[in-house]
């Protein structure tokens, strides 16, 4: 590198540690490149520095929903690797105490809030470690029970604050910081509901849907990916869509009051087919974890492979996830005809 050439040097050294240029710059700063060696001091020594760096400069990630399930674990993981990690949920005093001795930096967020109130709790979260969030991880949401004939618009739109507006919300209000640094990661946890239906999940599934949705053009995350890969190349953006993993969802059902009775019923039989699935759904949440790390850092069973949008984890949703597919693949070909005859 041309001593005078600092650009060039704090560009590399952001393609080594993920710095932003004004953090690599500052760095560099104090190393001495200033002699007519400067270009062997940057292939023998600052080169190999900066690889070590890489190695052991901690990301900052930020994830909601850690009172339990894939966000509690993916607290303790991250901090056990020695990562910086602000571990978010509702009535964090209570529900995230058991958190204190991982390390993590514990805040309140009730991700339904408004966007004012989610504002400022990512200043804040920006601000908790130098160099501001590298990831952030959108897992809080909910699932809510009963029949779409008995919800009331209300409490549809309570489950769609949470399930879509809450993390559309901490986008938005980390996608500022993210654009002007040039790096970054949004996760978004969705599910396999987002393409399989279920019986008296019809909100859920909803909500899911409009989030990450099986069509491309309808889905809002899939949508802000295609508008940054324009606006800024660099942001990194992934859907996971687990199936049936061992967390509590089950347990945390919220399921409606009843309204019609002849419903009771059916209703009750819900009640009960998902209190038989909990305890044993066929994912294991400890290994949906390590994929989803892997995925972010393009490491393990991510390495060298150029990683999708979307990622399905556990057999049952890949499962369904296909199944889907494979319909409305028959569909297209069986009412081709149909579909072409509407043209001009």
């Amino acid at each position: 590198a041309d001593k005078h050439d600092w650009g060039g040097v704090a560009i590399t050294a952001r393609a080594y540690t993920g710095w932003s240029l004004r953090s690599a710059s500052s760095i560099l700063s104090f190393l001495s490149l200033k002699d007519e060696n400067s270009g062997l001091h940057l292939s023998l020594f600052v080169i190999p520095w900066l690889q070590a760096q890489k190695q052991r400069v901690p990301k900052t990630w930020f994830i909601t929903g850690c009172s339990s399930g894939f966000g509690e674990i993916l607290v303790r993981k991250l901090c056990a690797e020695g990562e910086n990690v602000i571990a978010t949920g509702r009535q964090a005093d209570v529900k995230l105490a058991h958190l204190q001795d991982t390390g993590a930096k514990v805040m309140d967020l009730d991700i339904s809030a408004s966007e004012v109130v989610i504002r400022e709790t990512v200043e804040q979260a920006w601000a908790a470690f130098p160099g501001g969030v590298d990831v952030v991880v959108n897992n809080a949401g909910y699932v809510l029970s009963g029949l779409i004939e008995e919800l009331t618009q209300e409490q549809m739109e309570e489950c769609f604050r949470t399930n879509i507006h809450g993390p559309l919300n901490i986008a938005r209000a980390f996608l500022p910081f993210l654009r002007e640094r040039g790096t970054g990661t949004l996760v978004f946890l969705s599910s396999q509901a987002a393409w399989h239906v279920d019986i008296s999940a019809g909100a859920y599934c909803a909500s899911k849907f409009a989030l990450s949705g099986g069509n491309p053009e309808l889905a809002a995350v899939e949508t802000l990916a295609q508008e940054l890969a324009i606006l800024a190349p660099d942001l990194k953006v992934l859907m996971v869509e687990p199936g049936y993993f061992r967390t509590r969802v089950f347990v945390k059902l919220a399921h409606i009051p009843l309204r019609i009775p002849e419903f009771a019923g059916f209703n009750a039989a819900c009640v009960e087919q998902g209190a038989k699935i909990y305890g044993t759904e066929p994912g294991d949440p400890e290994k949906a974890v390590e994929r989803m790390v892997e995925l972010v850092r393009g490491e393990g069973m991510a390495a060298g492979r150029e990683i999708p949008l979307r990622v399905p984890l556990g057999t049952d949703g890949w499962g369904r996830i296909k199944k889907k597919c494979e319909v409305m693949v028959k569909v297209c070909e069986d009412w081709e005809d149909v579909a072409q005859s509407t043209d001009w």
